[in-house]
């Protein structure tokens, strides 16, 4: 079988997304964007406070938090995605922002965080115990975070195909080799340590077959109104690709987003 353009299943995980950075400039999210306003709900306003963006990749997310004021600490492990991201504020004079290239289990060596914010970051990181005692350091104890994260509850014939079809023949696949969707079980973990709330804030799953099956190229439009019709059933929606987790405190257990 041929590999999919969309990946090079030989390579590390290093170089995969070496090369995804490599033809990704930064650029803030727009105010508008939907994840960005979902986290800023969630977190508050972030004027003096200092957060943390793990797994910051060219730093869309880590942009849009300084450019509010914020003391960003922007941590990734891709040389390609921290340099440029690095080189980006240094040009701009943007003195609030530190990027750090380094692993996510290490965010607490440059904390302690008002906030921390990941976007597609937990569902890489193994042992996962470990990163939800590495956020538990790094966040103060009145701290927030948010994680906008895909989620393995697709069902398992998705999770088949995303295993051994993803990547090969004509089906493209956009991660790396070793990441798979995060789990319950790893929810759970979190769980043990702070106040999760979890938000399916649509049902990405239809349209995955429209993606992965048939490219976006059949009746894509139909796909749409299967997944926004089928939202307004609770079982369905909590089997969406995507969801956001709210974090905050047991001690204090304060959600601000609706």
């Amino acid at each position: 079988m041929t590999a999919s353009p969309d990946a090079n299943l030989g390579e590390t995980t290093d170089s995969h997304w070496n090369r995804v950075y490599e033809a990704k400039q930064p650029v803030p999210h727009p105010p508008n964007h939907p994840v960005l306003q979902a986290a800023l709900a969630h977190l508050g306003p972030l004027d003096g406070l200092r957060v943390c963006d793990v797994g910051c990749g060219t730093g869309e997310y880590a942009l849009a938090f300084a450019a509010a004021g914020a003391e960003v600490v922007a941590i990734d492990r891709s040389e390609m995605a921290t340099q440029r991201l690095a080189r980006w504020a240094q040009d701009q004079g943007m003195g609030n922002l530190t990027v750090v290239c380094d692993d996510a289990l290490a965010l607490a060596r440059y904390g302690p965080f008002d906030r921390v914010f990941g976007a597609m970051i937990l569902h890489h990181i193994e042992p996962f115990p470990q990163m939800v005692q590495a956020l538990d350091a790094a966040l103060k104890r009145d701290g927030r975070a948010f994680f906008h994260e895909n989620n393995a509850g697709i069902g398992q014939a998705a999770l088949w195909f995303r295993q051994h079809l993803a990547g090969r023949c004509w089906f493209p696949k956009h991660g790396d080799a070793e990441e798979f969707p995060l789990t319950r079980q790893e929810v759970a973990h979190l769980q043990q340590t702070f106040r999760v709330r979890v938000v399916y804030p649509e049902l990405a799953l239809f349209r995955l077959v429209s993606h992965y099956i048939f490219r976006g190229r059949l009746l894509p439009s139909l796909f749409d109104w299967l997944d926004h019709f089928c939202f307004r059933f609770a079982r369905l929606r909590s089997m969406s690709y995507q969801q956001f987790l709210l974090l905050s405190r047991q001690e204090t257990g304060d959600f601000l987003a609706p």
